[in-house]
């Protein structure tokens, strides 16, 4: 009756998680995307104004809306630009393919082009982390997931631009996985953080109360 029990009970604990996770294992998601339509467009404008490369620039305006309608050539025309502008515009352009690639359902593929992005020394370090922060988001709930909060931990370092959504994902592979405790720590040190964000405050201090019980 006691192994019943105890069964029963960890049962339960795992749709907690489960539970919890469905409500805010993806929350870092949009901000993050939002942060990168905004970096993009701050870093295609300067490539712009040191090398004059309108035409590439206006490239990539168009191969993004592209993406938004067409499934198959928006992605296409990305990796096409990717392979022929280079620099700001070129890391630009991948980051966008795989974003369009998810989209598209193709979410593995996506997978492979952060991986090639963090991988490349010729792109600059933020970018390069950035994407290890993307492809961790989708490995989060998958078999990879352990994996995951491994690459991101470089990214939590205090000295790190993306160690607030680094840590939210983190904490949240660590409730998926079932480490209540670990979770409700990093939530709580997240909204005790006055460097972060409000809206990751909130969200933290809201997961630290709903683990407290």
């Amino acid at each position: 009756m006691t192994d019943f029990i105890q069964e029963v009970d960890e049962d339960l604990r795992r749709d907690q998680y489960k539970r919890l996770w469905d409500k805010y294992g993806r929350f870092a998601v949009a901000a993050v995307v939002l942060l990168v339509l905004a970096i993009a467009g701050t870093v295609a404008y300067r490539d712009w104004q040191k090398s004059r490369r309108a035409a590439d620039t206006q490239k990539l305006i168009e191969a993004v809306e592209l993406s938004a309608t067409d499934q198959k050539l928006g992605p296409d025309a990305l990796a096409s630009l990717a392979k022929s502008a280079g620099g700001g515009v070129g890391t630009l352009a991948r980051l966008h393919q795989a974003a369009a690639l998810i989209r598209g359902g193709e979410t593995p593929k996506a997978i492979e082009v952060y991986d090639q992005i963090a991988a490349d020394g010729s792109v600059d370090a933020v970018f390069r982390d950035l994407a290890v922060l993307l492809a961790a988001q989708h490995r989060a709930d998958g078999p990879e997931a352990a994996s995951a909060a491994l690459k991101l931990a470089p990214l939590v370092q205090d000295t790190n631009p993306w160690r607030h959504p680094a840590l939210e994902l983190t904490g949240a592979i660590a409730l998926n996985q079932g480490d209540k405790g670990r979770a409700r720590d990093i939530f709580r040190r997240l909204a005790d953080d006055p460097t972060a964000s409000p809206a990751i405050r909130g969200r933290a201090a809201e997961m630290a109360a709903a683990l407290a019980d």
